[in-house]
C-alpha cells in the first residue's frame, strides 16, 4: 500500500475508478492546491483504497476549534467497502500523524460521529482519547442516484498528543 498527497495524474484516477456524486474529490483536491489541507490517498497500484483530508487550518467545528486551538484535524477519513478491515484506515491515520508531527504540530484531532460505534473504536485503539467536546454539523450530499440529501451530525471529538514525549502519542 502507498499513501500520497493526491496529484493531478491521481485525481483523474480517482474520478474515474472510485466514482462519488458531487465532486467530492475534486473539491479536497482544490483545497489542497490553495495550502489548506493534504489529500491522502491510500493505494494498491492503480487502485484507490481510501482517503482522509489534513486541516492544517486546525478543525473544523467552533466549539472543536475552541477548546482545541492548536490541533491538526483529520477528517473525511473513508475507506472503500472492498478494502475495510485491512488497515487502510489505520494507515492512513499513521501517515497523516506523521505529516502533522514533520510539521510540529503535537496534537491530531478527529471528529467521528456519534452514530459511528465502529470508527471510534478504531480511533480509540489508535490513542485517541475523548475530550467531551461535542459540534454540530449540517452539509448536503448527493446520493449515487443522484437524489439531493440534507444531513445533520452531532460529532464527538476525539484527540491523540503527538509530541515526541508523549506516552499517548507513540
Amino acid at each position: 500500500m502507498n499513501i500520497r498527497p493526491c496529484t493531478d495524474a491521481d485525481l483523474s484516477v480517482l474520478c474515474a475508478l472510485w466514482r462519488t456524486p458531487g465532486g467530492v474529490h475534486e473539491r479536497h483536491y482544490d483545497r489542497q492546491r490553495a495550502g489548506q489541507t493534504t489529500y491522502l490517498v491510500a493505494w494498491q497500484d492503480q487502485e484507490p483504497l481510501g482517503s482522509g483530508v489534513l486541516q492544517w487550518g486546525g478543525c473544523i467545528g467552533s466549539n472543536a476549534r475552541t477548546a482545541y486551538p492548536q490541533a491538526v484535524e483529520l477528517n473525511h477519513l473513508q475507506v472503500r467497502d472492498l478494502y475495510r478491515g485491512q488497515g487502510v484506515g489505520s494507515a492512513l491515520i499513521a501517515v497523516a500523524e506523521a505529516l502533522a508531527s514533520r510539521a510540529g504540530r503535537h496534537q491530531m484531532a478527529v471528529g467521528v460521529a456519534e452514530d459511528n460505534p465502529e470508527a471510534e473504536r478504531l480511533y480509540r485503539r489508535l490513542g485517541y482519547r475523548p475530550t467531551g467536546v461535542v459540534d454540530v454539523s449540517e452539509y448536503d450530499w448527493i446520493t449515487a442516484e443522484g437524489a439531493a440529501r440534507h444531513e445533520t451530525e452531532r460529532d464527538q471529538l476525539l484527540v491523540k498528543d503527538l509530541s515526541p514525549t508523549s506516552e499517548q502519542g507513540r
